[in-house]
Order: C-alpha cells, then structure tokens, then sequence
C-alpha cells in the first residue's frame, strides 16, 4: 500500500488514480465479515435481487463479499478508473460508473441500497475540526448526502461504514432535508472501533439526542 505523503491526498482523485494503478486490493476498515451481522440485520427486508449502489469502491473486495452473500444487482461507484478496472477483473458481474458522487448524473430514485465504506472519511481528513458543520470538508459530504436522498428509491436505505464517532457524523445525517431516522451500531475491530450507520425514511431526533452534544441554548432555560 503506498501511504500518501499528505493526509490531504486521500482526498485528491489523482492520489487515488496512482495507487490503484498498481495496487490490486485494499480493505478500508476491514471487509464484510466484520459487519456480516449487523448489515443483515438492516438489509433483512430487502430482496438479495435489489439494487445496491456502492460509492467509492476503489479496489476493495467489499462487493465481492456481497456477490458472494447472495446479492444479484450491485453497481460500483469511483472516481478512479484503474480502480474500477481492477475491480471489474475479478468481479465482472457487477455494473461499473466512473464518476464524482459529490454530483452524480443519476436518475431520481435508481438504488434500493446505497453504501459506503470509508469514502465519506476520506472527503474529511483535512478538516480542521469535526465540529465545524460548515467547513468545506463537511460541505462536500453534504453533497453527497443529499445526492444519496436523490437518488434513492421510496422504502430505500443508505447503509454508511465509517470510523468516524456518531456525535461527530450524526448530525450531518440529520440535516434538515435528509429526513432520516438513524440508526448506529458499534462494531469492534483489532484497532479502534468502527461504526455502521443506516438510514431509512423517518424522524432523526432521536438519533439527535441521543448523539448530538451540540444543545441550543433554550434546552437550559427555566
């Protein structure tokens, strides 16, 4: 694995275009085994024959995993050809788009499922912090949120594998607009924990309260 020289670059798409040039697999927060139970738990009233969307794939083996575990309709998102290339060698089965998820040129309501796996991480690591909404780091994860809603079908779900903590990446799902109820598992690994994160249609105040510390101040009026 060739280690960026700058945090900064996980972030750049020419980074991401010169690593999967030669490297064939890498598993960002481990693979499928690790959230087996908790993804079957969120995906148990979908179809294995339903549409799933991954965005960022690189060259990862996840949708590999996924085939494997019975799922007949899976679509890889990059924005690196070689990695989609790479991918697509070993598992010509599955559909393949080049493109920018931050605006993506999809129909409304495509995808049953939507996941992600580190990717929005990744659109973060030059943030000067977690708590600034309004950063342009946290700005461009908006976009990507709000094109999952797009392009998401009624009944669907967008399932987010990330490490970072709820309280940081929680109220971002929240944003009004989104209208998502939330719901967060802790999955552990050999190093720090990682979380799933789903969203379906529905209220996220309680995910709000049960994650945000950020409280307006009226919460503490008399």
């Amino acid at each position: 694995m060739a280690l960026p020289e700058n945090n900064s670059d996980y972030s750049s798409p020419e980074y991401w275009e010169e690593r999967f040039r030669t490297e064939e697999e890498f598993n960002w927060l481990g693979g499928l085994k690790h959230y087996r139970h908790a993804l079957d738990n969120m995906l148990e009233k979908y179809e294995k024959y339903d549409s799933i969307l991954q965005l960022g794939c690189g060259n990862s083996s996840f949708s590999t995993e996924l085939s494997n575990a019975g799922w007949t309709n899976i679509t890889n998102l990059d924005i690196s050809l070689n990695g989609l290339k790479t991918l697509k060698q070993r598992e010509p089965k599955s559909e393949y788009l080049l493109m920018d998820m931050t605006r993506m040129p999809l129909k409304d309501a495509s995808y049953d499922i939507v996941i992600e796996k580190a990717t929005l991480d990744s659109l973060q690591v030059t943030a000067a912090s977690p708590w600034d909404l309004q950063s342009q780091e946290n700005q461009l994860v908006s976009k990507v949120l709000s094109e999952v809603k797009r392009i998401l079908r009624p009944g669907g779900t967008f399932v987010s594998i990330t490490f970072s903590q709820p309280h940081f990446r929680v109220p971002l799902l929240a944003a009004a607009g989104l209208n998502w109820a939330i719901r967060v598992e802790t999955v552990p690994t050999t190093g720090l924990p990682s979380y799933i994160m789903q969203m379906t249609e529905g209220d996220p105040t309680p995910a709000m309260n049960t994650y945000s510390l950020i409280h307006n101040n009226n919460d503490n009026s008399d």
